[in-house]
């Protein structure tokens, strides 16, 4: 039963399209040109598949050129789908060009072929005792503007639509914010962190259990004396940060090093819920209070009175 109902569905779609593939000639010599025109006509909108070509059909058939499918609806109401395509072979006697098969309605059970054809291909005959002629030019392709147009179009498409991508990305996206330095005091930035190493000291945070606290408050002074000593945002960098910041202003690599120590020790304290030995904790304050000591400015002396005058 099934196979009966293909056989009358096949029967019907034959009945509504047609398949042609016409040779201008069947006959040619090597190296010659001939068109090959294929063409489908149908009654009903039926999807079709349209073989694609590329350089050759056949090992002995070479595709010069091809057109691009053009599509006519007759007056009758019937649609008609036309392309050409040159060929041409540098192999002598008899070629057969192959059916070539149209699917309708991505069913394979619903596909119409072209009949074969045969294609002789003969050598150019020589005269040997005629004279010696000069060589033939080159034939000329016909250049094919539609479709360069075409490629044209696509090109122009995907620039409009990278430069439009260019510029929404660069209307939208996200500027990362500048940290703003703060003013600086108008007291020696070594004055500030000096006092406030003293008061951490009177504090006794990590005597009393409070070694998290101790580290915050330390490396923030310690972060504040480099913001406003060496004009490092160092309050709103990582450490490796800060310590390259630093090297970059010329600090000597001994003391970016023993403060980089210091910092990571804070981190550890900060983030890592490490707890330091007491011994480790003086050893960091005293890097701080060394730290500062050594890299301070002092400020100019006032000019004496007789100076001025």
């Amino acid at each position: 039963m099934t196979l009966i109902l293909l056989m009358s569905a096949f029967g019907t779609f034959a009945q509504n399209a047609s398949v042609k593939a016409v040779l201008d000639s069947q006959q040619i010599l090597i190296g010659d040109q001939i068109n090959l025109d294929l063409s489908v006509e149908f009654n009903n909108e039926l999807p079709i598949a349209w073989p694609i070509f590329k350089d050759t059909i056949t090992g002995k058939l070479e595709i010069v050129q091809s057109s691009i499918p053009d599509t006519v609806k007759k007056e009758t109401g019937e649609t008609v789908i036309h392309q050409r395509l040159v060929l041409t072979s540098f192999d002598t006697g008899f070629i057969i060009l192959p059916p070539i098969t149209f699917v309708f309605n991505n069913d394979s059970t619903q596909s119409l072929s072209t009949e074969a054809q045969l294609i002789f291909v003969s050598d150019i005959p020589v005269e040997m005792e005629a004279d010696i002629k000069d060589i033939k030019e080159p034939l000329d392709v016909p250049y094919n503007w539609r479709k360069w147009l075409k490629y044209a179009l696509i090109v122009l498409l995907v620039l409009a639509l990278l430069i439009g991508g260019f510029l929404l990305w660069q209307k939208y996206r996200k500027v990362p914010e500048v940290p703003m330095a703060r003013p600086k005091p108008k007291r020696p930035a070594h004055e500030i962190a000096l006092e406030k190493l003293e008061a951490l000291r009177n504090k006794k945070l990590w005597q009393n259990n409070q070694t998290k606290e101790f580290y915050i408050e330390l490396s923030d002074i310690i972060r504040e004396y480099v913001e406003f000593r060496f004009d490092v945002l160092a309050l709103e960098m990582t450490t490796d940060e800060t310590v390259s910041a630093l090297k970059l202003k010329g600090l000597e690599d001994g003391k970016v090093q023993t403060l980089k120590q210091m910092l990571q020790m804070a981190d550890l304290a900060k983030f890592a819920k490490y707890t330091p030995m007491p011994n480790e904790n003086e050893q960091c304050f005293d890097i701080a209070r060394t730290f500062v000591n050594t890299t301070l400015v002092m400020p100019l002396d006032e000019p004496k009175e007789e100076e001025k005058g």
